[in-house]
């Protein structure tokens, strides 16, 4: 199936992608090793549900009308097609993978297309909305290439080494100073976060930077085992409430 091609893709070099699929189009490929980004996780759900029914809701327009957000990490797209929905002026999705932006610009183009859902006005704005969203690739661990500026940056799960999960912290102590909100979802289970709360409390003292439990659920479907090894929480048959941990960390409130 395609989850299956995708990790396929991940595990294979340039070399063997293109003798593939010689004579054809040029190839999007994923950097070896690393499937992770093209399937849906717990935590992008949580963020996407944080921003319309918290940071949204503060706000006196009820909406992200007038903001900035650079999601770092995007993966499937659903974070950013959501500020995107919730009005956001411009929505910056990066990642440092080819093929995930390609899947959210096709995701943003015929999302919700298919006959009978939505009428044609509804889906017309939807897809006005989408036009906020931009991407570009950007590697959060290449410390040489500075952070967008946002008013607010967003991760979901992407601290699945200890490496990113110090990298993370590096990009929040840099939008932080530049005061920008960070929001960070991380699902059970991430090797990086403990990396990752262990670099930031150094690099902010004085800020309070804990993870907090938020309510989520679990995705469902089959996934490669590559991708979900056996025992993992964060997928289930249906999907069924799931904890995920959230940082919210605002420069207003200090």
């Amino acid at each position: 199936d395609s989850q299956d091609q995708l990790v396929n893709m991940a595990c294979a070099t340039k070399e063997e992608l293109n003798e593939s699929h010689a004579g054809g189009d040029d190839v999007a490929s994923l950097n070896s090793g690393d499937p992770y980004g093209a399937v849906l996780w717990p935590a992008a759900s949580a963020v996407s549900d944080y921003l319309m029914t918290v940071v949204a809701e503060e706000r006196p327009s009820k909406s992200l009308e007038g903001l900035t957000i650079l999601e770092l990490g995007t993966g499937t797209g659903l974070c950013a097609m959501t500020a995107a929905l919730g009005g956001a002026t411009k929505v910056y999705a990066t990642d440092y993978e080819d093929v995930p932006l390609r899947l959210l610009e096709f995701a943003a183009l015929n999302i919700n297309s298919q006959q009978g859902e939505d009428d044609d006005e509804a889906k017309e704005g939807k897809h006005k909305k989408f036009t906020a969203i931009e991407t570009f690739l950007f590697d959060i661990c290449d410390h040489d290439t500075p952070l967008p500026s946002a008013d607010i940056v967003i991760a979901a799960d992407i601290m699945y080494e200890k490496p990113t999960g110090e990298a993370m912290a590096h990009r929040t102590f840099e939008a932080f100073q530049a005061g920008s909100r960070v929001l960070i979802g991380c699902s059970p289970g991430r090797p990086g976060r403990g990396r990752y709360l262990q670099v930031i409390k150094t690099l902010l003292p004085g800020v309070k930077t804990e993870f907090i439990e938020v309510d989520g659920r679990t995705c469902s479907g089959d996934r490669n085992e590559l991708i979900c090894g056996e025992g993992s929480t964060s997928v289930t048959s249906t999907p069924r409430a799931l904890k995920v941990n959230l940082m919210d960390l605002d420069p207003k409130q200090y």
